[in-house]
């Protein structure tokens, strides 16, 4: 119940790392790809997190570790997004 969820987490790491690159250099024009890319990906972050930490709550001390490489991404991915988001912005001001 933890593993697609998790692995959902570490494709959208790595592609937030791809955004971010787009982000620094794209053309103006296909920039805010990179910036819509970073918060829809933050969302299936927080979604696929949310899976996760329901799933490991019911499953006591056993879960901690799945727990703990959830919150891991979790705070990875949110800061990715929320750096790709806001370079993006800027770009476009």
């Amino acid at each position: 119940a933890c593993a697609v969820p998790l692995r959902i987490m570490e494709l959208c790491v790595a592609a937030l790392d791809a955004a971010g690159r787009l982000a620094d250099i794209g053309s103006r024009l296909a920039v805010s790809d990179a910036g819509c890319a970073a918060a829809i990906l933050g969302g299936a972050l927080r979604a696929a997190s949310l899976n996760v930490l329901v799933n490991t709550k019911a499953m006591g001390a056993a879960g901690a570790p799945l727990t703990e490489r959830c919150l891991a991404l979790l705070a990875q991915g949110e800061a990715a997004s929320d750096a790709v988001f806001t370079r993006v912005k800027n770009r476009l001001l």
